[in-house]
């Protein structure tokens, strides 16, 4: 009987020891062992975050360093293309150029900027139907056209001039070569008409001419691209905190309130 009766006892406190246990698991340690693989899965993710502002940091630092190489480039570039018409500026070179060839610069006449825009391929026509073919639905939403990037930048403009000179005809040459060349203003020449002169007597602005020389007549474009602020991310930026590592505790401690 007291057998019996120990067995009944052991049953019984496996039990309780089971239930309780399974209540530990459910209540207690199964939502603390979520919550803290929760927080080391953030921990990853901002790490891994950090590293790729580290990353960027450490790159506008050495970008930093390079930066009056940067603007001794751009300076450079805004003589090709500068922020403003600056015609003055481009009248003075096209006399610099004309009087170290020897020719003569008889008209010069810049007119007002327009918009820069690149051209764009018309579409190929539709091929046509045969008789009594529909070929286009008339219920049909009409697809709208694709948009197309000039990769112009915003605010660019073409300034149109037109230059005429008088001179030999290497000479000529030689000056049409050099508006084009050097690292002076861009001139995109749209037209150019050589003519074979006689001899003649200065007139009206018009230096004397010999049998053989020629005038140069030149129609093109210079450009500007107004200069626009440039917004960079800060190198001093901090990197994110960690998750859970703003305090002593331990993401295995019970929850409260379970």
């Amino acid at each position: 009987m007291a057998g019996s009766k120990r067995s009944t006892w052991i049953g019984g406190t496996v039990v309780v020891a089971l239930v309780l246990g399974a209540a530990a698991w459910f209540l207690a340690i199964s939502p603390t062992l979520a919550s803290a693989q929760e927080t080391r899965t953030q921990a990853s993710e901002t790490r891994d975050a950090n590293e790729l502002l580290e990353q960027s940091v450490a790159l506008l630092k050495a970008q930093s360093a390079k930066l009056p190489e940067y603007k001794k480039e751009l300076a450079a570039l805004q003589v090709q293309i500068p922020t403003t018409a600056k015609l003055s500026a481009y009248l003075r070179q096209i006399d610099t150029i004309a009087e170290s060839h020897g020719v003569v610069v008889t008209s010069l006449s810049p007119s007002p900027a327009v918009p820069f825009t690149v051209p764009v391929a018309a579409a190929p026509a539709p091929a046509p139907a045969a008789e009594g073919e529909q070929t286009t639905d008339p219920n049909a939403t009409p697809t709208p056209a694709p948009v197309v990037d000039s990769g112009v930048p915003a605010g660019m403009v073409a300034i149109p001039v037109s230059v005429t000179v008088v001179g030999t005809f290497e000479n000529a040459q030689a000056f049409l070569k050099d508006m084009q060349s050097g690292e002076q203003r861009i001139l995109l020449i749209g037209t150019m008409m050589l003519t074979s002169q006689k001899e003649a007597g200065a007139t009206g602005g018009r230096p004397a001419t010999k049998e053989g020389d020629a005038e140069l007549v030149i129609t093109g474009f210079i450009y500007a691209l107004p200069a626009g602020p440039v917004v960079a991310a800060d190198p001093g930026a901090k990197p994110a905190p960690l998750p859970g590592t703003h305090d002593d505790k331990n993401p295995l401690d019970p929850i409260k309130g379970h």
